[in-house]
C-alpha cells in the first residue's frame, strides 16, 4: 500500500488545473485503460477512488463540470435518512448512518456534526411518540460497533426547553420537540476531493468531455467515443470495462436492457432549495418538518454561522436535466411551508439571497409518487458489457462503488482486485483536524479573523496550509471578494491552481459555493472581480473574460426569475 505521506506530496504538485488539459487529452488518447467512467459526479468519482485504490488504471470524464448534476445541487447533508424509517427502509438507512459516521470521523473539516429538531406539533402528521421511536431507532442503526459512532445519542425536549433552543419557533401547538444529530457539508466540494483523491493514485480526470459512442468487438463494449467540448474534436479511449455512472442521464447511455431492469430506468423528480440569511429566519439549529400542504418531509438547515438553506421539493421533471431552476411554484411552496414554523420570518423574495434546483436519478418504481420512491441504487451489466450503477444517496457513494466492485469480483476481469468489506474506509488524503489548523495557523503569522479562518479550514482541509502560503507571498490575496462574505482572492486561485477549474460558472458554483452565498443582486460585482484573477492567471482575452461572466450572470439571472 503506497503510504499516506508520498500521497500527500502529490496534493499541490500543480499537475491538475486547466492548463494542462490539453496534456491529459492527448494521454488519454495514447492510453489504453482498466477501467473508463462516464460521469463524474459523486458515484462516478467514488468508483474512481475505489479502482485506483485498488491498483487499476482508470479515466473519468464528464460532458459538463464535475459534479454540475445532481452532486452540487444537494440538501447538503451526509444523512441516514430519518424519514425512510416510516418505510422500513431499515437497511437504507443504516448503511448511510454509517457511511456518514466514517466521513465525519475521516473528513471531519467537511463533513461536520450538527443538531436536528423535530418538533411535536398536536394534530401533525406524526405523534411525539411516533418521533421519539424514530430517533431511537435512528440512533441504534447508526451504532456502529467501530470506532465510527455517531455524534451523539437524539435527546427529547419539553415545550418550554424546546422554545428555549428555537425561540422564533412557532408556540402554536408546541408540545416539545426531539434533537438528534446529522451532519452537514459542502457537495461539490466533496466531490472534488474524492476526485483529487483518484487523481493522486494515477487516474485521468478531465470534464467537458462528451461520450458520443461506443467502440465494439463482437458486440462487446472494448472503448468510447469522445467529443472534446473545449476544442471541440473527436477522439478514441480503449479499456477494458466501461461504466455507466452518469446518475439522471443514465438511460442516455444505456443501448440494451436486461430482462430485470425497468425501461425507462431512471425518474427523474426536480427538488428546489432557497437560501436565506440566518436572521431572516431566526433558526438555531436544523429543523425537519412536515409541511402543511401536503405533509412533505423538508428541511430548514443553517449553513455557515450566517445563512439557512430551506429545502426540498420532489416533483417529476420532464425539462432540460443540465438546466433546471426554481420557478415560482416552487419558492411559494417553500415559503408557505416555512413560515407556519417560522411566523416572524422574512421570507420574501426580496430576502431571498440565491435558489438552486437539482434532479434526482431515481429508480423507477411503479405506483409510487415522488416523495415514495426509493433510494436504493442499482448495479447490472448490460449485454453488452456496458457495467451501470444509478440511483443511490449521495452519502452513500463510498459502499455504492464497493458493491460495484462486487458485481466486477464474480466476472473475475480483473484478478487480484478483491478487498475485504469496507476496505476503502481510509483517511482523505486532504483532511486536516481544527486543532491541527489552528496551531499551524498562529505559526504562520498570518492574522485571519475567526469566521475566514473558520471557512477556509472547513472547505480545503489542508488545502488552507497552501492558501495560508500564497497569503505569505502577496498580502492582497487576503481581500475578500465581497465584504460581506468570507471568499478571498487567494482561494481563487487555489482552486485554479489546484483543480481543473475551466470556466468562471465552475469556480462560482462547484469549487466555492459563492454563487449561494453571495447575494443575486452583487453577482456582477463579484464576477468582475473573479474573473480579473481568471484572466491573469489564464491568460483569456477580454472577449473570453466578457463571455464566462455573461455566462455565470445568465445562470444567476435564471435562478432568480420569478423575484
Amino acid at each position: 500500500m503506497v503510504k499516506m505521506e508520498d500521497l500527500e506530496k502529490k496534493l499541490f504538485d500543480q499537475a491538475w488545473n486547466y492548463k494542462n488539459r490539453d496534456v491529459f487529452i492527448k494521454k488519454l488518447r495514447e492510453e489504453s485503460y482498466d477501467l473508463f467512467i462516464i460521469g463524474a459526479g459523486i458515484t462516478g468519482a467514488g468508483v474512481a477512488r475505489e479502482a485506483t485504490m485498488r491498483g487499476l488504471k482508470v479515466a473519468i470524464v464528464d460532458m459538463q463540470d464535475f459534479a454540475a448534476g445532481t452532486s452540487s445541487r444537494s440538501t447538503k447533508m451526509a444523512h441516514g435518512g430519518i424519514r425512510y424509517i416510516a418505510r422500513s427502509e431499515m437497511d437504507l438507512v443504516k448503511k448511510a448512518s454509517r457511511e456518514r459516521n466514517w466521513m465525519r470521523v475521516q473528513i471531519p473539516h467537511l463533513v461536520r456534526p450538527l443538531p436536528f429538531a423535530l418538533p411535536f406539533i398536536e394534530g401533525a402528521k406524526y405523534k411525539k411518540r411516533d418521533l421519539q421511536n424514530a430517533t431511537k431507532i435512528y440512533d441504534f442503526l447508526s451504532d456502529d460497533k467501530s470506532e465510527f459512532k455517531n455524534y451523539q445519542k437524539s435527546k427529547t425536549y419539553t415545550a418550554e426547553e424546546f422554545y428555549k433552543l428555537e425561540p422564533e419557533f412557532t408556540k402554536r401547538g408546541l408540545q416539545g420537540g426531539v434533537i438528534y444529530y446529522d451532519t452537514n457539508i459542502d457537495d461539490a466540494r466533496l466531490t472534488i476531493e474524492i476526485l483529487k483523491e483518484a487523481v493522486i493514485r494515477g487516474a485521468d480526470v478531465i470534464n467537458y468531455c462528451k461520450v458520443i459512442g461506443y467502440i465494439k468487438n463482437n458486440g462487446t463494449i472494448v472503448g468510447i467515443k469522445c467529443r472534446d467540448l473545449v476544442n471541440e474534436f473527436d477522439f478514441k479511449i480503449r479499456a477494458t470495462l466501461v461504466i455507466n455512472a452518469t446518475g439522471i442521464w443514465t438511460d442516455n447511455l444505456l443501448e440494451s436492457y436486461p430482462e430485470n431492469i425497468p425501461k425507462p430506468l431512471v425518474r427523474s423528480t426536480k427538488g428546489v432549495h432557497l437560501l436565506y440569511k440566518r436572521e431572516d429566519i431566526g433558526n438555531n439549529m436544523a429543523n425537519g418538518l412536515y409541511s402543511d400542504i401536503d405533509n412533505r418531509f423538508f428541511f430548514v438547515i443553517p449553513r455557515d454561522k450566517k445563512y439557512t438553506l430551506v429545502g426540498t421539493t420532489d416533483t417529476d421533471f420532464h425539462g432540460d436535466l443540465a438546466n433546471p431552476f426554481c420557478d415560482k411554484e416552487d419558492a411559494d411552496y417553500l415559503i408557505k411551508s416555512v413560515k407556519k414554523f417560522y411566523p416572524n420570518a422574512n421570507l420574501d423574495y426580496d430576502h431571498i439571497l440565491s435558489t438552486y434546483a437539482g434532479i434526482r436519478p431515481l429508480v423507477m418504481q411503479k405506483g409510487k409518487s415522488e416523495s415514495e420512491v426509493s433510494r436504493q441504487h442499482v448495479i447490472f451489466f448490460s449485454d453488452d458489457n456496458l457495467l451501470t450503477i444509478t440511483g443511490g444517496k449521495l452519502t452513500e457513494w463510498r459502499e455504492m462503488a464497493e458493491d460495484l466492485f462486487e458485481s466486477v469480483e464474480e466476472k473475475e476481469i480483473f484478478p487480484g482486485i478483491k478487498r475485504e468489506k469496507y476496505w476503502s474506509r481510509q483517511p482523505f488524503i486532504i483532511s486536516l483536524e481544527k486543532d491541527e489548523w489552528l496551531n499551524i495557523l498562529e505559526k504562520s503569522g498570518v492574522k485571519l479573523d475567526e469566521e475566514l479562518s473558520d471557512h477556509l479550514y472547513r472547505q480545503y482541509g489542508k488545502g488552507a496550509i497552501q492558501i495560508l502560503e500564497m497569503i505569505k507571498e502577496d498580502k492582497s490575496l487576503k481581500e475578500r471578494i465581497i465584504d460581506e462574505n468570507d471568499f478571498i482572492n487567494a482561494e481563487i486561485l487555489y482552486v485554479l491552481r489546484y483543480e481543473l477549474s475551466p470556466h468562471l460558472i465552475d469556480v462560482f458554483c462547484r469549487r466555492t459555493e459563492m454563487s449561494l452565498w453571495i447575494h443575486h443582486r452583487r453577482a456582477s460585482e463579484a464576477a468582475e472581480k473573479v474573473a480579473k484573477i481568471m484572466q491573469k492567471e489564464y491568460s483569456w482575452g477580454d472577449e473570453t473574460t466578457k463571455k464566462e461572466i455573461n455566462k455565470y450572470l445568465n445562470y444567476i439571472k435564471k435562478t432568480v426569475s420569478f423575484i
